[in-house]
């Protein structure tokens, strides 16, 4: 099994195929907390956590997206379960979105330790435009005066996750349902369903080091998809160096320092190389992350994913 997935991914990071631009937000620090996107995710670490993202993407232009995240989630009933809840607020240009779920997981573990989980999640998301920041020419257009400038629609999602101590596997659709309004007699569609597909591997028989490639693909369409490949050191088991490669077209560097045994700071900075409109226009993302242990089967150890 092992082997195999080696094959699996170090072949995704030597034969690339051709990527269009991002879809949902994605976060640099994916890596170290995937309960935003795989609610399967909620809880298998057994232990209370809560993490804070923000993520300012192309600084210096005026409107571009800024997106904040925040996540708690906790193991509970003897380990067996996962509790959690996601707040998401996006914004870009005129819009700005608010998302809250809610998630639930159920795990199975193995004879050797390791860990099979199932999530699902259910919230509601909130999509608003503000038309009164536009300048326009004639300020009587149809189009818009029809618009619905918000909306809020439920959503659910579900997802899954296999984890051992030297590599994961994950699988989910975290909104399963599209997102269509009509505005003024005509139909838009303002979201479409994202699958996303992860992996990483740890080799821990590096001298001092650890070494964790991973892959994150993000698919809604074969015209819409993103593939984000990382590679991470672990220095000293407190400090984590990485570089990552998105769309074959934006590279980033990232870190992650671990503060005790309960805190951990992150930051991630990207740039586009391939388009010279956003070239220099670099992206920011800062996490802040807390483990405690509430419970009593909760234990704060060692993880790598």
């Amino acid at each position: 099994m092992k082997n195999l997935f080696k094959l699996i991914l170090f072949a995704s990071v030597l034969f690339p195929f051709g990527l269009k631009a991002q879809l949902d937000p994605l976060y640099n620090q994916y890596f170290f907390n995937q309960a935003m996107i795989n609610p399967a995710y909620t809880g298998v670490n057994d232990v209370f956590n809560a993490t804070a993202i923000s993520r300012l993407q192309w600084a210096g232009i005026d409107g571009a997206p800024v997106t904040n995240t925040l996540n708690v989630t906790s193991s509970a009933f003897n380990n067996k379960v996962g509790l959690g809840g996601t707040l998401i607020y996006d914004t870009y240009g005129i819009n700005s979105n608010t998302e809250f779920n809610v998630a639930y997981s159920y795990k199975i573990s193995t004879a050797t330790g390791d860990v099979f989980s199932m999530g699902l999640q259910a919230g509601l998301i909130n999509i608003n435009y503000d038309y009164e920041r536009l300048t326009l020419q004639y300020v009587d257009d149809v189009v818009l005066s029809s618009a619905q400038p918000s909306v809020t629609e439920e959503n659910i999602g579900v997802g899954f996750w296999y984890m051992s101590k030297d590599y994961y596997v994950g699988l989910s659709v975290p909104r399963m349902l599209d997102i269509n309004i009509e505005d003024g007699g005509i139909e838009s569609t303002r979201y479409r369903r994202h699958y996303y597909l992860s992996a990483g591997y740890v080799f821990d028989q590096l001298f001092a080091l650890k070494f964790k490639p991973s892959i994150l693909l993000m698919y809604m369409d074969r015209d819409n998809y993103a593939l984000d490949l990382n590679a991470s050191f672990l220095l000293n088991e407190a400090i984590w160096l990485g570089a990552s490669f998105r769309n074959f077209g934006t590279v980033g560097l990232n870190t992650q320092m671990k503060v005790g045994e309960a805190l951990k700071l992150g930051y991630a900075f990207e740039l586009p190389v391939n388009n010279t409109a956003l070239t220099g226009f670099g992206t920011h993302s800062l996490m802040v992350s807390l483990d405690f242990e509430l419970l009593s089967k909760h234990g704060i150890g060692r993880r790598f994913f």
